[in-house]
């Protein structure tokens, strides 16, 4: 099959990324600024001419996935089979045009680990940008090859990856063929030499505080300075350290879970205004939440540093409470948390040089389980939720950075099997013994009534001598699941 390239286009995008397109030009999208257009090299014509082939192949990953009636998903091809973390694989894509998928359409990619986990977009143009999928014709069959690396820390002994078409908000309906729920062609399940990495959870113990901290940004108050740190965040991928500093400290009462991030940051800014705007496109500390200890449902919260929050439940891993009810709008749930933000140096004034910024907020308990009712409120000593915090920055000039408190070591902060561990203490940072009820047996007795039982069993004293009973200490019992009672 031969097709003619003529009518080929390009755009040049800042960075020296070169979108080349068919018979037409590619609106820029946010963040790239278009130039002159110029036309396409010799070599990039034969590269298009060479990945769109006479016939179909019979890839390593049969799919034969129908979207919508218009094109057919064929199979995947993949370099290394079983996959190794830490190095790069290159995947070969087979897609078929039974007819022009019409204008805004483009490719996705995905993959993750079992029920999500893991989860990394690795989106990418088609044919290495040279062929978007706004310009497929029909009668097609396009080979598109790309490259992906599995994080070195991967923990799970298989990859899946998923593919699909998207436009705004809607993906391509998949027909038929393997599939999820959320639109996406399964294109192959991939086994792992699985690199078990042994990167502890985190652990805070959360002090009981008599008087509530005030509100003022500055955590200068000896509440907070007599409070340990729950350490500096890492980088996400890695758990190595990060070129922004932050560090966090928590408190509570009966009322409140209290929590002070301290960032170090030279370029602070913050544009966006409207409550639930998507604050983690910018810069931002995020706060995650499972306090029944589920490892399903969960709260979000974000602060920027003008003070704005971003606020929401989620029943379950990446679905939001307007799933609920789908006459609802997103982010219809509204924590009633207070945030006071304080800015040492000027707020987007991006030509100078700022200090940082500090964020301290106060979370109703009850606010931690969200429009579920799992937790127990208010928690006792002992009690154990689950929790992530994150922060994201954007120096001028500079790719957005992330880190986190417990790095969830894969390219997602919703990775829940990641999540750290917040303790409730006392005002010392311990958990005191629980009270004996009212008629109770003395805990003690028992012990008491054996020695003296044993008492004229020689000891290694000989008659008569002190008894030591000895043992192993029994391992902790399983929590049996939906039990909300965490405490230890």
């Amino acid at each position: 099959m031969t097709r003619s390239f003529a009518s080929f286009t390009a755009t040049r995008l800042l960075g020296g990324i070169h979108v080349l397109l068919v018979g037409g030009t590619l609106s820029v999208g946010i963040g790239c600024v278009e130039q002159a257009e110029e036309k396409p090299t010799t070599e990039d014509v034969d590269f298009v001419k060479k990945n769109i082939l006479a016939t179909a192949p019979t890839p390593q990953f049969a799919a034969n996935a129908d979207l919508d009636g218009k094109v057919v998903y064929l199979g995947l091809d993949v370099s290394t089979n079983p996959i190794e973390p830490g190095k790069d694989v290159k995947l070969v894509h087979y897609w078929k045009v039974i007819s022009p998928p019409g204008a805004g359409w483009r490719l996705f990619t995905h993959f993750n680990g079992p029920n999500k986990a893991g989860y990394s977009n690795v989106d990418h143009g088609p044919v290495r940008g040279k062929y978007p999928v706004s310009q497929w014709k029909a009668g097609d069959i396009i080979r598109d090859e790309h490259g992906i690396r599995l994080p070195a820390t991967w923990q799970y002994d298989k990859v899946e990856i998923y593919v699909g078409l998207w436009r705004g908000a809607e993906r391509m309906t998949v027909k038929s063929g393997p599939k999820d729920n959320d639109g996406r062609v399964l294109a192959a399940s991939i086994p792992v030499k699985a690199k078990v990495v042994a990167t502890p959870i985190k652990r805070y113990v959360v002090r009981k505080t008599a008087k509530p901290p005030k509100l003022d940004g500055k955590l200068d108050e000896s509440a907070w300075k007599d409070t340990p740190s729950a350490g500096s965040f890492v980088n996400t991928m890695t758990g190595g350290p990060t070129e922004a500093r932050t560090e966090v400290k928590m408190l509570w009462d009966a009322q409140n879970l209290y929590v002070g991030f301290d960032n170090a940051d030279a370029d602070v800014w913050s544009t966006l205004n409207k409550r639930d705007d998507k604050l983690w496109t910018q810069e931002a500390v995020e706060l995650m939440i499972d306090a029944d200890n589920n490892g399903k449902s969960y709260v979000e919260l974000q602060v920027a540093p003008n003070g704005n929050i971003f606020d929401t439940y989620l029943p379950e891993y990446r679905k939001y409470e307007d799933t609920f009810d789908p006459k609802r709008k997103p982010y219809d749930w509204n924590s009633k948390m207070k945030v006071v933000v304080k800015v040492d140096g000027t707020l987007n004034k991006r030509d100078d040089q700022d200090k940082g910024w500090v964020v301290e907020l106060a979370l109703p308990l009850a606010d931690a389980n969200g429009l579920g009712t799992g937790a127990r409120i208010p928690p006792e000593y002992g009690d154990v939720w689950r929790v992530n915090m994150f922060r994201l920055d954007s120096p001028q000039g500079k790719p957005q950075q992330a880190s986190a408190w417990s790095p969830p070591m894969v390219g997602d902060f919703h990775a829940l099997d990641r999540f750290g561990e917040i303790l409730f203490a006392d005002e010392k940072g311990q958990v005191p013994p629980a009270p004996v009820a009212k008629g109770a047996a003395d805990p003690h007795a028992g012990m008491a009534a054996i020695k003296q039982a044993l008492g004229g069993i020689p000891g290694p004293h000989g008659a008569g001598g002190d008894l030591t009973i000895e043992g192993r200490k029994a391992p902790a019992s399983k929590k049996l699941k939906g039990d909300s009672d965490n405490k230890r």
